[in-house]
């Protein structure tokens, strides 16, 4: 039944370590961008908390919060 049937294999290790060490390269990458982003925003929040704060930082954190979203998402 199978009498003239031909099947092509290949090896295919080194692309396969070559795929895995490129996505594992590019979700680090993306990791830190993204955590580094997070920091940045962070630390502008609280220079900006700082500079508006006259009542305290509690009290103007929800409004502080609320002015640099606004401000990124209207870009």
């Amino acid at each position: 039944m199978l009498s003239g049937t031909y099947q092509c294999t290949f090896d295919n290790v080194g692309d396969l370590v070559f795929l895995t060490s490129t996505t594992w390269t590019l979700a680090t990458v993306w990791e830190v961008l993204a955590l580094c982003l997070a920091v940045w925003i962070a630390v502008k929040h609280f220079r900006e908390l700082r500079r508006h704060s006259t009542s305290g930082i509690i009290g103007d954190c929800f409004t502080v919060l609320m002015q640099t979203h606004v401000s990124y998402f209207a870009r």
